[in-house]
């Protein structure tokens, strides 16, 4: 719920989306930053607007170091999904850090300048649905006479309130689906705007006071527990995943169960979700460690260097090799 105009010095600096569906150019964000050249090339924050006054932002930072940002609230309501990533915040009165596995629910009707450090320790993975005046302007029509809509519109005119709780498998779900959408163009625009509209219904349901519906039909808190286990060492090191049988039997369940209960929680099937690690794993190593092709297949758990290459062209539209040349 942070103003996309931050401040460099007493300059300021206008981060707003070129255009819907359009990663933002990263030099305006660095502008934002005391220390610009701490970003890596690879880090990407994607602006979506939905609807007038409703925004899906996706971000995700790699830093080479801690990096101080300062920006400004503004009126709106948020829904801020953190899956990876750490920030001390550095506002007084004002909590503005954050950990992985987090999600905040703020509200206001200031403007409040705020400062935030970054830490470089972990990549930063968040998701963030902005809804602002104008979008109550836009819905108010159809919505203006249901109590959770009005229950949103009459925080957006109150002080700075703000919740936290921690991410359930839902809102993982979605954020994650985000953060790695399929597809090119109008295919990723689409799913991208039908995955802020899912956001928007949670979002709301926080204010009508229903979540309940929130955790994955048929998981019980034990099998929950675990796949979000499953989920953390996949993503510690996806190269040592050998196979789905293995895994299963390292968690005493049946490879059968373990592969619908990780689609229930997270929405997408758990070979897909070990291939979908080790190629940002690969892609890692090639643009910040400058390693070969051929060891990075390797090292991401690829037995042939041509098959990193094929899965990696269809995953971000260019082979491996295109990076090495531009890194």
């Amino acid at each position: 719920m942070e103003d996309a105009n931050a401040r460099r010095g007493s300059r300021d600096l206008d981060m707003e989306i070129q255009a819907a569906h359009e990663e933002v150019d990263l030099t305006r964000f660095e502008a934002a930053l005391r220390t610009p050249r701490a970003v890596h090339r690879s880090s990407c924050i994607r602006n979506v607007q939905v609807q007038p006054g409703l925004s899906l932002l996706a971000t995700e930072l790699r830093l080479t170091e801690p990096v101080l940002v300062e920006s400004e609230t503004f009126p709106a309501v948020c829904l801020s999904v953190v899956l990876n990533g750490y920030a001390h915040g550095k506002t007084p009165k004002l909590d503005t850090g954050f950990r992985p596995g987090q999600v905040w629910i703020s509200s206001t009707n200031e403007r409040v300048s705020t400062r935030k450090i970054i830490l470089r320790a972990h990549p930063v993975h968040t998701v963030e649905l902005i809804v602002t005046p104008q979008w109550f302007e836009f819905a108010e029509a159809r919505f203006g006479d249901d109590p959770a809509f009005d229950a949103m519109h009459a925080a957006i005119e109150r002080p700075t309130a703000t919740r936290r709780r921690a991410l359930d498998a839902r809102l993982r779900q979605i954020a994650w689906a985000i953060q790695h959408p399929p597809g090119l163009g109008i295919v990723t625009a689409l799913y991208l705007e039908s995955r802020a509209l899912d956001l928007l219904a949670l979002l709301t349901a926080e204010f009508q006071g229903n979540t309940t519906y929130l955790l994955p039909a048929n998981l019980t808190p034990l099998a929950l527990d675990r796949i979000v286990a499953v989920q953390e060492q996949i993503d510690r090191d996806p190269a040592l995943i050998t196979t789905i049988t293995a895994l299963a039997t390292e968690f005493a369940v049946s490879p059968s169960k373990l592969k619908q209960d990780f689609a229930t929680a997270f929405g997408i099937g758990l070979g897909r979700y070990i291939q979908e690690r080790r190629l940002l794993f690969g892609r890692e190593l090639i643009e910040q460690h400058s390693v070969s092709v051929s060891e990075a297949a390797y090292r991401s758990g690829y037995t042939h260097p041509a098959n990193f290459t094929a899965a990696f062209r269809r995953r971000f539209g260019h082979p491996p090799s295109a990076i090495r040349r531009f890194s």
